[in-house]
């Protein structure tokens, strides 16, 4: 099965897409795994990204999953006019208004 390409919501610009999706994938790389009592699933999470997890069935449904809470994350910052999106291995989200 072939993966549905990930992007970010359709309101922000093309380049402000390509720059959340990079940053996500970006963040992918740090995922942990952590280990629950739930033999259903896994649940991983970016240290340093307060309230950013996803639970799947595997590591990697729950990666998908973590793809689209990271760009939401980044979304809602974005929105609320928070400016503290860290930099993930040099990749840095910039909004252009």
């Amino acid at each position: 099965m072939v993966a549905a390409p990930r992007t970010p919501p359709v309101h922000a610009s093309s380049d402000d897409q390509v720059q959340m999706a990079a940053w996500a994938e970006a963040a992918l790389g740090h995922a942990c795994t952590q280990d629950i009592d739930d033999p259903a699933g896994v649940v991983v999470t970016v240290e340093g990204l307060d309230g950013v997890w996803a639970h799947g069935a595997d590591v990697s449904a729950a990666k998908e999953e973590l793809f689209e809470v990271l760009i939401d994350w980044a979304s809602l910052k974005i929105e609320h006019g928070d400016d503290d999106i860290p930099s993930i291995d040099g990749v840095s989200i910039y909004v252009t208004q």
